[in-house]
């Protein structure tokens, strides 16, 4: 796994989940916004397809860079479980 942010040119064009950054955002109404974030996307043959879009297909054409999804700690699932949040 990558460490930190990388070229574009150096992304895997595979099934693996990526965060990008820069480029235009391609709604799925075809309204085009300068991407001011990161966002996990996935190659889909020709584009850089957004994974959290659950209306029309949205897009991010021309990112330039890209990073590998950070590890995260998660506590063990008992002690989510017996926190406050869930009772």
């Amino acid at each position: 796994m990558s460490e930190g942010w990388q070229p574009i040119s150096t992304a895997p064009k595979n099934d693996e989940r990526i965060i990008v950054a820069g480029g235009t955002w391609i709604r799925g109404n075809k309204e085009k916004l300068p991407q001011e974030f990161p966002c996990l996307v996935i190659w889909d043959e020709t584009e850089w397809l957004i994974c959290d879009n659950e209306g029309p297909r949205a897009l991010i054409r021309g990112p330039k860079v890209w990073m590998s999804i950070p590890p995260v700690e998660l506590p063990p699932a008992s002690e989510l479980l017996a926190s406050t949040m869930f009772r």
